[in-house]
């Protein structure tokens, strides 16, 4: 009786303590996570909160940009960025802008730290890099001259015709597998896909379509537009998230634990809302074909 008395007081002692041990672990009122440590593993975490990080981004909006009349660096990735580092207690951090397809590069190479302008997690892409949890959720779209003189809804009408989209993205791997196209033109921003559109260089611009759809919002008077019957194919669309090095284990933790705080305490969908997204963008819906 005295072994169970004992052992009773202990698991009660234990209990009491619970709700401190998980207050231990809110988020502090300077934002940052309270109780992540890291010790041990790569050290990747502490090398970030002692030496700083540098982020990659590409000029690639609503994602990732540097804002005209700013001159500072904006969009929905940067924005999910600056409150992950205030979070994780990074206070050094240097952005650096180059093409989408450098990325991935300049990542391995060692200069940057974190890919910030998300990627869609593939097989190609695994092979090299490590990914984050899931930021949000979003898929491919496609727009065609206003009017649609071409008659263009879906993946078998781009057959014959000239496609253009952004170099190094999911859609580039998934276009230049087709020998069945006329042409199939890349480039380094959407920006110069769509004014490449409105001109006739292309028939079809294929891009994300929260892009389409904010450019259009942007320029309502432009000659193209959203084709609204068009089915992605699977492999077109799912969760974004973020790259780092394989052997950054560390830091990758810490990023996807502040990720999924955000997603949880409302503060993602918050910053998403911002871009034109809604809460549906957190989580994956499949799209039937």
């Amino acid at each position: 009786m005295r072994k169970y008395m004992l052992a009773l007081a202990a698991l009660l002692a234990g209990l009491v303590a619970l709700p401190n041990a998980f207050a231990d672990d809110n988020v502090a009122s300077n934002g940052v996570i309270s109780g992540v440590r890291f010790d041990g593993g790569d050290g990747s975490y502490a090398r970030a909160v002692r030496n700083g990080v540098t982020l990659a981004i590409a000029a690639d909006p609503p994602s990732t940009y540097l804002d005209d009349k700013t001159h500072a660096f904006d969009g929905t990735d940067v924005r999910i960025f600056k409150e992950i580092m205030k979070r994780l207690g990074i206070e050094k951090v240097t952005w650096n802008i180059m093409p989408f397809d450098a990325m991935i590069p300049t990542l391995l190479s060692g200069r940057t730290d974190i890919i910030v302008d998300n990627l869609h997690e593939n097989a190609q892409r695994l092979r090299v890099v490590a990914f984050t949890s899931p930021a949000y959720w979003y898929g491919s779209a496609i727009a065609v001259q206003r009017g649609n003189p071409l008659k263009i809804h879906g993946w078998d009408d781009f057959s014959g015709r000239t496609i253009g989209t952004l170099r190094g993205s999911l859609n580039h791997q998934l276009l230049e597998g087709r020998k069945d196209l006329k042409e199939l033109k890349l480039y380094t921003s959407s920006e110069a896909e769509f004014a490449d559109l409105i001109a006739g260089r292309i028939d079809v611009a294929m891009e994300d379509g929260i892009k389409i759809g904010l450019f259009l919002k942007q320029h309502p008077n432009a000659g193209m537009e959203f084709v609204t019957d068009y089915r992605p194919l699977p492999q077109e669309y799912g969760y974004a998230r973020y790259a780092l090095r394989k052997g950054d284990v560390d830091l990758n933790h810490a990023v996807s634990r502040a990720l999924d705080e955000m997603r949880a305490d409302g503060s993602l969908a918050a910053i998403l809302r911002q871009f034109g997204y809604t809460d549906r963008n957190l989580w994956f819906y499949p799209v039937k074909n």
